[in-house]
């Protein structure tokens, strides 16, 4: 893997690197948004949100969670703002839009993750999806694919789409298999939490 290298720090006589991963810095001075299980109250892009992040307990070493994401806007059934759920286009038009963001794994390694970055500045948001190609077990190392969403407006109201939502950006492939797409989110594209 090409590693960038900055700052240098310099201590008494020596200068150390601090490695950056190669893919860093793609989404600016965006952040990964913290989030907790329940309701999460975040600012995407300038707009104030509520992620809802809940477990489905599997009694083993498969459980998983499940968020969903949501704005007030507008409806064209009813006065006033609603409450919208945010989605997620995937590149394959005919492919069903994402309702729900998931982890899942098993007791060694998450084969599927998301993250929410958003910048401090108001330069955008991002979702990105990492998954792991499966393998023999849960715990091969496996090529892993980041679908990069960017968060969109629907501003003149075009038919099929709502207020807000994340549309498909682009694809970017982990330069090396892993076995944890966290892993690979860190190593890769230099996003630690979540």
């Amino acid at each position: 893997m090409s590693m960038k290298i900055f700052p240098f720090w310099l201590v008494g006589a020596s200068v150390f690197a601090v490695a950056q991963p190669a893919l860093a810095g793609q989404f600016g001075d965006a952040r990964p948004v913290p989030l907790t299980n329940g309701f999460n109250h975040v600012t995407l892009d300038g707009h104030a949100a509520t992620v809802i992040v809940a477990d489905r307990e599997n009694y083993n070493a498969h459980g998983f969670s499940v968020a969903t994401i949501y704005m007030e806007g507008p409806s064209d059934r009813q006065a006033g703002n609603v409450l919208n759920i945010v989605p997620a286009f995937p590149r394959d038009s005919g492919k069903p839009e994402i309702l729900q963001l998931t982890t899942s794994g098993g007791a060694d390694c998450v084969l599927h993750d998301y993250r929410l970055l958003t910048s401090s500045r108001s330069q955008g948001a991002w979702l990105v999806i990492a998954e792991r190609d499966f393998g023999q077990t849960y715990v091969d190392a496996e090529p892993v694919h980041f679908d990069v969403y960017r968060l969109q407006e629907n501003k003149d109201g075009s038919i099929g789409r709502p207020p807000v939502y994340f549309q498909f950006d682009r694809r970017i492939e982990a330069s090396k298999p892993y076995c944890d797409v966290d892993d690979a989110l860190g190593k890769e594209l230099g996003i630690i939490s979540k």
